[in-house]
This record gives C-alpha cells, structure tokens and sequence, in this order.
C-alpha cells in the first residue's frame, strides 16, 4: 500500500497519472497506476545511428501496472494544482518527506497559500491548519492543500 511521506521503496520509479477527478462537493480524486518495467528491447537500427542503439540497448521501457492502481481522495480539499514535470524544477528551500508520495514541511506554495487563501476559515475547520502534498507521476506533478489526509485504496 503507498503511503503520503515514506519512501515507498518498493518503486523504482514514478507512477502515472491516470485521471483526475473532480467530485461535485469538494472532492477531488487522483487514479494512479504504479509503474512496471517492460522488457529491454531496442528497435533503432545501429547502422543508421549506433550511438542511440548502444545508449538505447541498456534501457528498459516503464508502463502503467494495471493490477496496481490507486484511487487517492481528497476531501475538502483547499487547492490543488497539476504541472508538466518538464517544467519544474528541484528547489533546496523545500524540505520534503518521501518518494513520488511527499508530505511536505515547508515549500513556496505553502507559503504563498495565505495569499490567496483565508487562513482562518480553514483553521476554523481544521486547527491543524493545511498541510501540502505532492505526487511525483510520470509526466505530472500535482499539488494538493488539504487540510486532512488523503483517503487511498487500492483499486483492483
């Protein structure tokens, strides 16, 4: 079972994003499938493009694990954001806990979240406060404020 800030050791890389949905009373609901390694195959041909076959022949393709799929539900939810992982970068002044399924204790949305958000109406819900949580896909990296943890189960 995965798990929101441990390292999930058993995955030796991320999972994809599946769908996303949204529930019609704050709800919001992530599918992801963890990954699996296909076998190391290489189609280039060698005699057009040698050095891409020998870099290739050492790979290994990655693809969603059907019989390994998770439903991650958010109730109540306070912000939620998904990027291109292309587009992101790595940030020392965040410090995070766990692999692809990070609790974090201090990054730049959360303290952005203020800004845009009513403090105390989510303290008035929740004296926690919100707490930041981020899934590491494949090609996706989503951002969720919530202000409890994620429900998950597994889908098959």
């Amino acid at each position: 079972m995965i798990k929101f800030g441990n390292e999930n050791d058993d995955m030796n890389s991320a999972p994809f994003l599946v769908k996303t949905i949204e529930e019609i009373d704050n709800e919001v609901k992530f599918i992801v499938a963890l990954s699996k390694k296909g076998k190391q195959d290489c189609d280039i041909n060698e005699e057009t493009n040698s050095a891409l076959g020998k870099i290739l022949s050492k790979c290994v393709p990655i693809y969603p694990d059907e019989d390994n799929v998770y439903e991650i539900l958010f109730d109540n939810y306070i912000f939620h954001i998904t990027r291109n992982e292309s587009y992101t970068v790595w940030d020392n002044y965040e410090i995070q806990k766990g692999k692809y399924f990070i609790i974090f204790e201090k990054s730049r949305l959360l303290d952005y979240m203020p800004q845009i958000v009513e403090k105390e109406i989510v303290k008035a819900y929740n004296s926690d406060g919100w707490k930041h949580y981020g899934i590491y896909c494949q090609n996706h990296i989503i951002d969720v404020i919530a202000s409890e943890e994620p429900k998950i189960r597994k889908c098959n």
